[in-house]
């Protein structure tokens, strides 16, 4: 019986933490509406305010062009960690159907266990270095956990310096303590 509460513990714990990821990265960090960008503030010289319509217009087309084009953009980082998160949550269906295997012996519950503990510990880890990754300047980012510990990032940027990407090197190798020889930077505008 004990171990029926665990795994309905376990159950409970691990779609709360699917479905706040999903809501997470559909909806994306939230800005507090007082903030002004500096494009709101801005006037005209000698504090004249040139109000035209071509004026408006302009800038309107602007703006949706702008937004449309990083609506696709991020479209791309945002259904790349949706894909990531249904691959993890099913493949963490799969051990729990294990722990909750009543045949199943103690060597495969132990096994199952590590294997959903691993999985959500790769998970937490790729959300805080992308993260991490956002705070130096990157619009989005996503951190791939493949085979062998091979890590590859992909960050949206239209370029990519020498400079940043050895920044996005030794990012990742101090947080994940993975060789340099095994993490992959790309980038995506």
């Amino acid at each position: 019986m004990n171990m029926n509460k665990q795994t309905v513990w376990l159950v409970t714990m691990l779609t709360l933490m699917v479905v706040l990821s999903a809501y997470y990265i559909v909806t994306g960090p939230v800005e507090p509406a007082d903030q002004v960008t500096m494009e709101d503030q801005q006037s005209e010289p000698d504090g004249i305010k040139v109000d035209t319509d071509e004026k408006k217009d302009g800038e309107k087309k602007q703006e949706k062009d702008k937004k449309a084009s990083a609506e696709s953009d991020s479209d791309y980082f945002v259904g790349y960690q949706l894909e990531r998160s249904s691959l993890r949550s099913k493949m963490t269906e799969e051990y729990m159907k294990v722990l909750t295997d009543p045949d199943a012996s103690k060597k495969e519950l132990k096994e199952a266990q590590a294997k959903i503990d691993e999985l959500m510990k790769v998970d937490k880890t790729e959300s805080v270095m992308e993260d991490l990754i956002r705070e130096e300047g990157f619009r989005d980012a996503v951190v791939i956990t493949g085979e062998d510990h091979f890590v590859d990032v992909i960050v949206q940027s239209k370029k990519l310096n020498n400079k940043q990407v050895v920044k996005l090197i030794s990012i990742v190798k101090k947080q994940m303590d993975v060789p340099s020889h095994k993490i992959s930077i790309a980038y995506r505008s």
